[in-house]
């Protein structure tokens, strides 16, 4: 005969045991989403208020430099400035009361998940607007100034590469990290469909 009492406590241990995967309780969920929404309303308030930096001050240089390059330069930094703040304002996402009160577990996915598009595209959309401007603007500079080939202008035009490409990774690694928040959301939503 087949002795079971083995298997019994098993079955008893399993059933004992803590899921590997623990939801995160509403409350906690509650709690993340505020902070999520607190943490965006700050950057894009940094954002604007450095848009307008950048607008005030290549506004100045378009006056009181007379190179045409440099201040065809400083006009498209202004208007690259100017859709980067739309694109900001257009890909940022906001907090919907009526979906929240429905269903935060799911208005806080979707809130990820447009903040997630957002920068991982942000070569396409925060980035690219810069370039025509800023290329124009250096090479306007390097004509004013003679130092077209220069090493100063190189560690210049380095220096513009290396901030461009920092920006870009750290938003990259953002995306990356919210990535992660929103599987942990859908493997709870999948833990708590197993239940039922």
């Amino acid at each position: 005969m087949t002795d079971y009492s083995e298997d019994q406590g098993l079955q008893a241990l399993w059933r004992a045991s803590e899921p590997v995967f623990v939801p995160l309780p509403l409350d906690e969920i509650k709690r993340q989403a505020g902070r999520f929404g607190d943490a965006i309303q700050r950057r894009n308030r940094r954002e604007y208020l450095a848009a307008a930096l950048v607008v005030a001050v290549f506004a100045v240089y378009a006056v009181i430099f007379t190179e045409p390059l440099v201040k065809l330069g400083s006009l498209l930094v202004i208007a690259g400035t100017l859709v980067v703040a739309w694109q900001l304002a257009r890909r940022t996402s906001r907090p919907d009361p009526a979906a929240e009160a429905e269903d935060i577990t799911g208005h806080y996915r979707a809130r990820l998940v447009r903040e997630e598009h957002m920068l991982a595209r942000v070569g396409r959309w925060y980035l690219a607007p810069f370039v025509p401007g800023l290329i124009l603007f250096l090479l306007g500079q390097a004509k004013a100034s003679g130092m077209g080939g220069s090493l100063l202008f190189l560690l210049v035009v380095a220096l513009q590469l290396l901030v461009f490409g920092g920006v870009w990774l750290l938003n990259r690694r953002a995306a990356a990290l919210l990535r992660a928040r929103i599987a942990r959301i859908d493997q709870a939503h999948m833990f708590e469909g197993d239940d039922r």
